[in-house]
């Protein structure tokens, strides 16, 4: 009896061992599971968190005190646009929004120090009590700059209307009249050097055969003197003009022309042609000895592009130039030299490279843009369908 009680005690005792066991087997295998299922679980929430989230976290964007839905420009870091009865500027460094009241105007340009505007033969500065009128003439366009302004006029003529560019002082004082009248003007602006302040005049003279494109500069601390004049250049015009510490380049519609300036104030003869058919230049950043330009193809009317170019010109006596091109996942709405890079806005991205091509940010913003535009060294003003913005990179 006392053997059989034995047995049935060690029995117990056995089966007991057994199931402490396989409860043990059973929580190890049950904390596994549970490890294994929150790795899966954080994992599925990072792959929501890539595919569905929003990857800005590389882009500061501040609402900017600018109306939506207007035409824009920007020149000088300032943002211009006009209204029903008034024109505002946006200085985008600063954040702070200006308004000038219009009566019935026919156009108007700004810089950071002056905002000009006309209509008909009248002409008035930001600033004045009343406007100033013509002599004689229409005003057909001005340009604003920092000392200096110019008026861009017709006078009728016997045989044809006489073309004239006025040169006038912030007080508006003439400085110099300039006639054009067997060229017509395709563009003209200022630009500055130091104290110095220039003012350049692309004109297309129409030959038997060819057309023949020429740019004049004037010192406008000179009295308007005339100090440099191109030779022509056929079949193309000139649209843009950039100055450097070095050098002086002319964006034409087929090629960018360099020359170097001269000590005197004037600048030498072309020394270098790099050909761009097909491409407008939009932005453009001086190197110690090399000049880089952002060139954009130019797009049929409806068509969207995306393809950026980087052309490099060398600033020295050792010629050279190269052409670096970056296709886009999405049509581009902006494209800019940054502090050594290029950062392009797309449609759905903001991208960022280095001069060699490599990528160095590929990030989506917190808002689609619809059109985009660089200021100062490190902001970029961005348009969307709901806002605008300031724009940096963290």
């Amino acid at each position: 009896m006392s053997d059989t009680s034995d047995r049935i005690r060690e029995y117990l005792r056995e089966s007991a061992d057994r199931k402490l066991e396989i409860g043990r087997l059973t929580v190890s295998r049950l904390a596994i599971f549970g490890f294994a299922a929150g790795i899966v679980a954080v994992a599925a929430l990072a792959l929501f968190i890539l595919v569905f989230g929003k990857h800005d976290t590389g882009l500061n964007f501040e609402r900017a005190d600018v109306i939506n839905g207007y035409e824009y420009r920007m020149k000088d870091d300032r943002i211009t646009y006009q209204t029903a009865d008034r024109l505002y500027t946006y200085d985008c460094a600063r954040d702070v929004s200006t308004y000038y009241a219009l009566g019935n105007i026919a156009g108007y340009d700004t810089s950071s120090t002056m905002t000009i505007v006309y209509a008909g033969s009248q002409f008035k500065i930001q600033g004045m009590d009343e406007p100033k009128a013509l002599t004689a003439g229409t005003i057909l366009d001005v340009r604003a700059g920092r000392d200096y302004a110019a008026l861009l006029f017709r006078n009728p003529g016997e045989d044809r209307d006489d073309r004239f560019i006025l040169i006038i002082d912030r007080e508006a004082h003439s400085v110099n009249q300039i006639s054009f009248k067997d060229s017509e003007i395709v563009a003209f602006d200022f630009m500055t050097s130091g104290t110095d302040e220039y003012l350049w005049v692309s004109t297309m003279d129409v030959g038997q055969f060819t057309e023949e494109s020429i740019v004049r500069i004037y010192h406008c601390n000179r009295q308007g003197a005339m100090v440099h004049y191109t030779s022509p250049f056929y079949n193309q015009s000139v649209y843009q003009v950039y100055l450097s510490d070095r050098c002086l380049f002319l964006i034409g519609t087929h090629s960018i022309m360099r020359y170097d300036r001269e000590e005197d104030g004037g600048f030498s003869a072309e020394r270098d042609r790099v050909r761009v058919y097909g491409s407008t230049i939009v932005d453009f950043y001086a190197g110690a000895e090399t000049a880089y330009f952002i060139a954009l193809p130019v797009a049929a009317d409806g068509e969207e592009n995306s393809l950026v170019r980087l052309i490099t010109i060398s600033e020295t006596d050792d010629l050279w130039s190269n052409v670096m091109q970056k296709y886009m996942p999405s049509p581009v709405v902006g494209a800019f030299l940054y502090n050594g890079s290029i950062c392009v806005f797309t449609k759905q991205n903001f991208l960022q490279y280095s001069f060699a091509g490599k990528t160095m940010n590929d990030l989506e913003p917190q808002a689609a843009p619809i059109a985009a535009y660089r200021y100062g060294e490190d902001g970029f003003f961005v348009v969307t369908e709901q806002a605008c913005y300031r724009v940096t990179i963290e």
